[in-house]
């Protein structure tokens, strides 16, 4: 058990980069926003991950072949310290009970951000409109 749980401590080290949790934060927290507005009630953990790119989450599904222990406790393992991680830099918050969870404090300000580049777009150059009195205007002059 001791050799399995330093595979998931190493793994995970070498998987949650400063960057990577930066990335998986911002998409943890637009898939819970989708979630969310689409069903009008927080998603489980397996809904939120749902909407994160795949290949982000590759660590999970690849057990390695000198794992110890059932496969199932791997990708446990690593998803828990995907949550902690993306806790503490409060991308996310969550309590113990179901469907509790959100974007937390730095996930909500990035979605507002979001939010806030989608609703004002930048201007548009005006369009050319033909002169009104101009003769291609009135036909038969």
């Amino acid at each position: 058990m001791v050799a399995a749980a330093q595979m998931v401590r190493i793994e995970a080290l070498r998987w949650l980069t400063s960057d990577q949790v930066t990335v998986l934060g911002q998409q943890v927290a637009a898939s819970i926003d989708r979630y969310q507005q689409h069903h009008r009630r927080p998603p489980t953990w397996t809904d939120a991950l749902a909407g994160v790119d795949p290949a982000l989450l590759t660590p999970i599904r690849t057990i390695p072949d000198r794992f110890p222990l059932r496969p199932a406790l791997w990708r446990l393992e690593l998803r828990q310290q995907l949550m902690t991680e993306l806790r503490r830099t409060r991308w996310i918050s969550y309590t113990r009970t179901t469907r509790s969870l959100h974007p937390g404090e730095h996930g909500r300000g990035w979605l507002a951000t979001q939010h806030d580049a989608i609703a004002k777009p930048t201007a548009a150059p005006p369009t050319a409109t033909p002169p009104r009195n101009s003769k291609a205007a009135t036909p038969n002059q």
